[in-house]
């Protein structure tokens, strides 16, 4: 096999995400360091909407949302589907010279708590959706 000079065989090529088809749950890794890690179970749905200059990903569980930004993340979106995304990590900008026409390239990943109240009649609200329970 051929490389190029200074290429690591043993480097993902999917330096911003990975696919395993036994993933149980989602880590997320942000810039800083830290990461979470959210059981496939507790996902509520998942939206993709494709932008000229970039895609977003809006992944919604039942206690955080997260939202995605980048490039080629339909890919992403589809492999979340089948809840075989192993870990998601955005990359600093300076990374960006790295960037390939055709791979997933996530340029930040910001993930909230989603606030819920519970009114009389037991029903909670949470960031204006309303979940009957």
């Amino acid at each position: 096999m051929i490389t190029k000079p200074g290429h690591n065989q043993n480097r993902p090529s999917h330096p911003c995400w990975n696919k395993d088809y036994q993933a149980q749950a989602l880590r997320v890794e942000l810039a800083d360091g830290s990461l979470y890690v959210f059981p496939y179970r507790r996902l509520a749905f998942v939206r993709f909407e494709s932008g000229k200059d970039q895609d977003t990903l809006h992944v919604v569980l039942d206690t955080h949302q997260i939202h995605i930004t980048g490039k080629h993340l339909r890919e992403v979106a589809v492999a979340l589907q089948k809840s075989t995304v192993d870990w998601v990590r955005e990359l600093p900008g300076r990374y960006g010279s790295q960037v390939d026409d055709d791979h997933v390239w996530i340029t930040s990943i910001a993930v909230s708590e989603r606030q819920g109240t519970n009114d009389s009649s037991g029903t909670e609200v949470c960031s204006g959706m309303v979940v009957n329970r």
